[in-house]
């Protein structure tokens, strides 16, 4: 399958999962990956849509004429938007959480696998940055083609970072650099690059941070 999508067809779950966005007038919307524009459709205002699919961006230009459709990755843009929603392609669900770490929004609405970011470095690190809520779970007979596990919403929105956290968002962030040369300490994995870094090391880092 293109991409790794799998898109919602239930129409109720779409409005109920738009609604949790809670746009207000003249705040600037993304919605990432629209697909066949089943999200889409329920948003109103300055919207911008990424597709990365060739055809599918041809369609969503024709169809929704007022937004703004942009084709390309994510991944490879920049831009500065208020709110983002997404039925997040399992392919990028790691990479967007990072791309999230270093844009500025209020708030996130977004749907991943169930078991995404429930344990692991992600979990360990994205709760320093983002407060996340679980807004929902969706059945995986509401997507086609259907995926193996069922899915979740979730609320992110960027915390206001103390000291500690803006030295943590600096480390993660320089994720192909020495662990020494971004962060002062004894550690016995300092050699080692960011990137490398597994679960326990991270959490070592952690209660140097937070002891």
């Amino acid at each position: 399958m293109k991409y790794d999508q799998h898109f919602l067809e239930d129409e109720k779950v779409a409005k109920k999962i738009v609604s949790f966005l809670d746009a207000r007038k003249n705040e600037k919307i993304l919605e990432i990956g629209p697909g066949q524009g089943v999200l889409t459709q329920f948003l109103k205002g300055n919207v911008t849509l990424i597709e990365i699919d060739k055809d599918l961006f041809e369609e969503l230009r024709i169809r929704f004429p007022g937004f703004k459709v942009i084709n390309n990755s994510i991944l490879k843009y920049n831009g500065n938007f208020d709110k983002i929603i997404s039925n997040v392609p399992y392919s990028i669900c790691e990479p967007l959480m990072n791309k999230l770490v270093k844009m500025n929004f209020k708030k996130a609405i977004l749907m991943f696998p169930e078991t995404f970011m429930e344990k692991g470095v992600l979990n360990l690190i994205m709760n320093h940055f983002f407060n996340v809520n679980e807004l929902l779970k969706i059945n995986k007979n509401s997507f086609y083609p259907v995926p193996r596990v069922d899915s979740k919403i979730l609320e992110i929105i960027p915390r206001r970072l103390n000291e500690k956290e803006v030295v943590l968002r600096n480390i993660y962030l320089q994720s192909d650099k020495k662990l020494k040369n971004v962060f002062e300490s004894d550690l016995s994995f300092k050699d080692k690059k960011i990137y490398q870094m597994n679960f326990n090391e991270w959490q070592e880092v952690l209660s140097k941070l937070f002891p």
